[in-house]
């Protein structure tokens, strides 16, 4: 994490947590004048229901924290939402309650050129997760080697009607 998502992360999570929800990932993103900065909540028990009036407040308050400390220089646009589908995972008690899901993993890489894994978190043990690939191979990925993980929702498929002639 670069020192400016660092410290806005330290500054938006204890008014995440005054408003019942927790701080799953801060992002930084586009040049000197045209920074955005996202901000993305979910509640305490990871179910995505962050309201519309929850973000907006979250903003307010950061935006005014933003300002008063100096935190960003210049202009930026403040991005407050919820993770959607493919949340984010960044701690261990994400990770952990993600167990039984798909989830994209990014590491740093494994020594052997692998970077990307994809799979079934099956658990997480201690520091390390548990992923279960497509093929029924299990993978073992140490969290201190993690750049970047989601959860990867699977629509159903349904079957398509067919046509009648």
């Amino acid at each position: 994490m670069s020192a400016t998502t660092t410290a806005v992360w330290e500054l938006a999570e204890p008014i995440a947590r005054d408003a019942g929800l927790e701080v799953l990932e801060v992002e930084a993103s586009g040049t000197h004048a045209k920074r955005v900065l996202r901000i993305y909540l979910d509640t305490a028990v990871g179910d995505g229901a962050v309201s519309i009036d929850q973000c907006q407040a979250v903003s307010r308050e950061l935006g005014d924290a933003l300002e008063a400390r100096g935190t960003i220089r210049g202009h930026y646009m403040l991005e407050v939402s919820s993770p959607g589908l493919d949340r984010p995972l960044r701690k261990v008690e994400h990770f952990r309650r993600a167990c039984g899901q798909s989830v994209r993993v990014r590491t740093g890489g494994d020594g052997q050129g692998r970077r990307n894994f994809r799979g079934l978190l099956n658990d997480v043990d201690g520091e390390t997760l548990v992923l279960v690939d497509g093929d029924g191979a299990t993978q073992r990925i140490d969290l201190s080697e993690v750049e970047r993980a989601n959860v990867e929702y699977r629509f159903e498929e349904k079957p398509r009607p067919g046509r009648r002639r």
